[in-house]
C-alpha cells in the first residue's frame, strides 16, 4: 500500500510539473507526459505497466467526457451538428472500410474482419487530445467541431470494432452493423437525457456543496452503466448528460453550486487527461514484449502505422474539404433570408405590442405561440449571424485536419480485441505506433500549422457586445418593480417621487441604498457613531450590486436619515438585499433567455454570468452576517 501510495504522490507532482513545464516550453502537456511515461516504462529493471482497457473506457473516459460536454455551449453544437455528424459517423465509418482493405493487402494473413477492426481503432480522433487545438488560439467555432467529433465518433468506433469482432466468428451484414450503430446511439442519447434531467433536478433541491459535488461527479457513471446494459453507448450517454447540464445547470443550480463543481472538474479534468497520456507512454514496455512473441516483424509493424497513419490524414482531406464547401454554400444560401427573417419577428412584434391578431401563413394563434415563434425566428437569425462571423473556410479547414489527432481511445480500444484475435499483438503494437505517432507529429507542430494558415482566431468578448449585454441587463432590471417597503425607505431617505416616481429612477435609488446598507454595516465605526464609511460615488466602480444598473447614490443627508439607529439600519439592509437578489435573478434568466437564441457568444454570456454569481454570492454573505 506505501508503495501504491508513493506512486500516485509521484504521477500527481508529475502532472503539476508538466503543466508548468508546458507553459515555459511552449511544448503541450500531454505530448510531454507521453514521453515521459515512454522514458520511464524503458528504463533497466522498470516492471511492465499493463492497463485494463475497462479502466479507460469505464473509469477515465466517462468522466473526461461528461465534463468536456457541460463545458461545451450547447448552441455552438448544435449549430454545427452536420459536420460534426459527417466527421463522426462518416468519416469513420469510410477510414475503417479503408484502412481495412489496405491492411489487408499488406499483411494478408490477419483476415479482413480484423483489418476493419483496425481501421476501427485508429479512426477516431481522441477529445482529450483535442485540448492541444483549444491552446492554439483557433476560432470556437473549429474547436466545437472538433471537441464535438471526439465526444461522438468513439460510438460509431467502437460499434464497427464490435461488429468486426463478430464478423470473425460468424457473418455480419453493413445493414446489421448500421442498425447497431443507430440503436447504441437513441438509446445512449435517451438514457443520457433522463440521467441528465433527473441529477438536475435532483441537485436543484441540494444547497450545500459538498453532496451537490458529489452527484455531480457520480453523473457520468449513472449514464454510462445503465447504456452500456440495454446495449447503448455508454460514452454517448454521459455526453448527453452533460449537455443537458450545460444547458439547465445555469438556471436550476446556484452560483455556489455550480462554482464549486465547476472548481471540483477542473482539478480532475486536469489529472484524468494527464493519466491517460502517462499511461499510454508507460504501457510501452509491454506492448513490446507482446509484439516480440509475434510472427511478424518490427519493419512491417511501422510500415503498417505508417501507412495507416497516412491513409488517417488522407481521408480526412478527402472528407473535410467538400465537407466545408457544402457548409459555406449552405450558409450563403441562408443569408439571403435574413431580410425575410427579420420583417417577419418585426411583424410579429409590431402585433403583440398592439395586441392584434397574429396571423401566419392564414393561420391565427395566440400570444404564446406567438411568442415562441418569435424566439424560433430570432435564434434563425442568431445562427445566420455566426455562420457568418465565423465561416470556416481552406484556412480553418487545413488545421482541422491537422488537428485530428489520435489518442488514449485508439489503445484502449485495441486492448478489447479478443484474446483470440489472430496476431492480436500485432494489432495492438501498431494501434500504439499510429496513436503515438499523431500525437508526437500532429501535436507538436501544431502551433506551427496555425502560425502558417492564419485561421480566423479567437479574440476573446467583443466589447460592443458587452454593451448590447449590459443594456439588456439594464432593460430587465427595469421591469422588476421597486416593494413597497423599499419605496417607503426611499421616501425616508429623501426620493419624495413616492408611488407615482418613474419606475427606473426609484430602482437606481433603491440598488444605490442597498450598497450603503451594507457598506455602514461592514464598518464597525458606525455603530460607535462615527462617521461611516465612504463608498463609490457612481454605482459599478468597486462593489458588486452596482454593476446591476449604475445610477449616483443618494446625497450624504439622505444616507444619515437611514442609518438613525442599528435596527433600522439592519432592517434596511435586508430589504435592499431581497431587492437587489430579485433584480439578478431577473437578468440572469432575460441573459440566459438571450443565450438559448443565440444572441451573444458563449465567452460574452459567461463572462456576464460570473459577473451575476460574483454578485449574489456577496449579497448571500453579507445577508449571513445580519443573521
Amino acid at each position: 500500500m506505501t508503495v501504491v501510495l508513493i506512486i500516485v504522490i509521484a504521477a500527481l507532482v508529475v502532472v503539476a510539473a508538466a503543466e508548468l513545464l508546458a507553459d515555459r516550453t511552449g511544448t503541450a502537456a500531454p505530448i510531454l507526459l507521453l514521453l515521459l511515461g515512454a522514458g520511464v516504462a524503458l528504463v533497466p529493471g522498470m516492471p511492465e505497466v499493463e492497463v485494463e482497457p475497462e479502466l479507460v473506457l469505464m473509469i477515465i473516459l466517462p468522466p473526461l467526457l461528461y465534463s468536456s460536454a457541460v463545458n461545451m455551449p450547447v448552441s455552438d453544437f448544435r449549430r454545427n451538428l452536420a459536420p460534426i455528424s459527417v466527421l463522426a459517423v462518416a468519416l469513420v465509418a469510410v477510414s475503417a472500410a479503408a484502412i481495412g482493405f489496405i491492411v489487408n493487402q499488406m499483411v494478408p494473413g490477419i483476415g479482413i474482419a480484423a483489418c476493419v477492426a483496425l481501421g476501427a481503432i485508429v479512426s477516431p480522433t481522441d477529445a482529450v487530445a483535442t485540448s492541444i487545438v483549444k491552446k492554439a488560439g483557433v476560432s470556437r467555432r473549429v474547436v466545437t467541431v472538433l471537441d464535438g467529433e471526439g465526444l461522438i465518433n468513439d460510438a460509431s468506433a467502437l460499434v464497427i470494432l464490435s461488429s468486426a469482432v463478430g464478423a470473425m466468428a460468424s457473418q455480419i451484414s453493413a445493414g446489421e452493423v448500421i442498425l447497431d450503430f443507430v440503436l447504441a446511439v437513441v438509446v445512449a442519447v435517451v438514457v443520457g437525457w433522463l440521467v441528465g434531467r433527473a441529477m438536475i433536478w435532483i441537485r436543484s433541491r441540494i444547497h450545500e456543496t459538498t453532496p451537490d459535488t458529489v452527484l455531480s461527479l457520480a453523473t457520468p457513471f449513472l449514464a454510462f452503466l445503465p447504456a452500456e446494459h440495454l446495449h447503448g453507448s455508454g460514452l454517448v450517454a454521459a455526453v448527453a448528460a452533460g449537455l443537458v447540464a450545460s444547458h439547465q445547470g445555469p438556471r436550476a443550480l446556484t452560483p455556489t453550486q455550480r462554482m464549486s463543481s465547476r472548481t471540483t472538474w477542473n482539478s480532475l479534468m486536469l489529472v484524468l487527461e494527464s493519466a491517460v497520456f502517462l499511461l499510454m507512454g508507460l504501457e510501452l514496455t509491454a506492448i513490446v514484449e507482446d509484439m516480440e512473441a509475434d510472427s511478424f516483424g518490427w519493419k512491417l509493424a511501422v510500415g503498417v502505422a505508417a501507412i495507416a497513419l497516412v491513409m488517417t490524414m488522407a481521408l480526412r482531406t478527402a472528407v473535410v474539404t467538400p465537407l466545408l464547401l457544402w457548409v459555406s454554400r449552405r450558409s450563403k444560401r441562408r443569408s439571403k433570408h435574413r431580410s425575410y427573417l427579420e420583417k417577419a419577428s418585426q411583424k410579429v412584434t409590431d402585433a403583440l405590442e398592439s395586441d392584434d391578431e397574429i396571423t401566419i401563413r392564414g393561420t391565427t394563434i395566440d400570444p404564446d405561440h406567438a411568442m415562441r415563434f418569435r424566439h424560433r425566428i430570432t435564434r434563425a437569425i442568431s445562427d445566420l449571424d455566426y455562420y457568418i462571423e465565423h465561416p470556416l473556410g481552406p484556412r480553418e479547414g487545413t488545421v482541422m485536419i491537422w488537428a485530428g489527432m489520435r489518442g488514449a481511445i485508439t489503445l484502449a480500444a485495441a486492448q478489447t480485441l479478443p484474446l483470440d484475435t489472430p496476431h492480436r499483438s500485432f494489432l495492438v503494437f501498431v494501434a500504439f505506433l499510429v496513436a503515438s505517432a499523431s500525437l508526437l507529429i500532429q501535436g507538436s507542430t501544431l502551433g506551427l500549422v496555425v502560425r502558417l494558415a492564419k485561421p480566423a482566431t479567437s479574440e476573446g468578448v467583443d466589447p460592443d457586445e458587452q454593451a448590447e449585454i449590459r443594456k439588456l441587463m439594464h432593460h430587465a432590471a427595469r421591469t422588476v418593480p421597486v416593494p413597497p417597503a423599499m419605496r417607503k425607505m426611499l421616501s425616508r431617505t429623501g426620493h419624495q417621487e413616492g408611488e407615482d416616481a418613474e419606475e427606473n429612477r426609484a430602482q437606481a435609488a433603491a440598488v444605490a441604498l442597498a450598497w450603503r446598507q451594507f457598506a455602514a454595516l461592514r464598518d464597525r465605526s458606525v455603530e460607535s457613531g462615527a462617521p461611516a464609511q465612504e463608498g463609490p460615488e457612481h454605482l459599478g466602480e468597486t462593489a458588486p450590486i452596482p454593476r446591476i444598473v449604475g445610477r449616483q447614490l443618494p446625497g450624504e443627508e439622505a444616507r444619515a436619515k437611514v442609518l438613525a439607529s442599528p435596527e433600522h439600519r439592519r432592517r434596511a439592509a435586508e430589504i435592499s438585499r431581497q431587492y437587489a437578489l430579485k433584480l439578478i435573478v431577473a437578468q440572469r434568466k432575460v441573459l440566459l433567455d438571450a443565450n438559448d437564441a443565440g444572441r451573444f457568444s458563449p465567452e460574452a454570456v459567461s463572462s456576464a454570468l460570473e459577473t451575476l454569481d460574483a454578485d449574489q454570492l456577496s449579497l448571500e454573505a453579507r445577508g449571513a452576517s445580519l443573521d
